[in-house]
């Protein structure tokens, strides 16, 4: 099968979301200032995500939101359109935990049916995008300085690949991933950045940042240990 690049079906545009809908993707859209690429992608991971089971929303509409500013957000990381978490949750008013949650039922969808991009591709741009947005966050808070935000996203590219080419699971969350490759990183460039930054920055708490640090240095031991020799 010949693999796809971003093959977004744009079917249906903004004409298909609901007065309420195009409101807020409205609101959305003059607040973070997003180009016509990932509006057209956001409406479609939005409405391929609404349209099934695991996308159905309260009648109330009280998750409504928070699944339109997940599809910009993640349509944003996927089309190359950096934005840092903080910009989404200090521009549209949401907290990282919960962005972060609606970030992940909308991906658990695609792994039912690839209508919009390829899975694997999908976890792959958006685990690079969230790395990007984490070392920017650092840097943001002067953490890191300008050249080691670069070797900092370029070690935890490095130890990406070589994760995905041991058999990183997919059912580990793109955070997950970009969390455990950046502590990894951090810890071989000995960057002044704790493990609770890390786990804040990608939305987790500690428990899910150690379960997710245990699986990705089991699967790099045998990479690192061979590296050393």
């Amino acid at each position: 099968m010949k693999a796809q690049t971003r093959s977004y079906n744009l079917g249906r545009g903004v004409e298909s979301l609901s007065k309420e809908e195009h409101g807020l993707f409205f609101d959305a859209v003059q607040r973070l200032g997003l180009s016509n690429e990932v509006k057209l992608a956001a409406v479609a991971l939005y409405l391929d995500f609404k349209s099934r089971p695991i996308g159905e929303y309260n009648s109330d509409h009280k998750n409504l939101e928070i699944f339109l500013i997940a599809s910009i957000s993640l349509a944003a990381k996927a089309v190359g359109d950096l934005r840092t978490d903080h910009e989404f949750e200090s521009k549209m008013l949401v907290g990282k935990e919960r962005l972060a949650d609606a970030e992940e039922r909308i991906i658990k969808s695609f792994g039912v049916q690839d209508s919009i991009i390829r899975f694997p591709e999908l976890l792959l741009q958006l685990t690079r995008r969230q790395i990007e947005s984490m070392a920017e966050t650092f840097a943001e808070r002067e953490l890191v300085s300008g050249s080691e935000k670069e070797e900092l996203v370029q070690r935890s590219y490095k130890y990406l690949d070589a994760a995905i080419e041991k058999g990183l699971a997919p059912k580990m969350s793109y955070r997950g991933r970009a969390a455990g490759m950046i502590l990894k990183a951090v810890r071989d460039l000995e960057l002044q950045i704790s493990e609770m930054e890390i786990a804040r920055a990608a939305g987790f708490d500690r428990r899910t940042m150690e379960a997710n640090r245990n699986v990705i240095d089991a699967l790099l031991k045998d990479s690192e240990s061979s590296e050393k020799k």
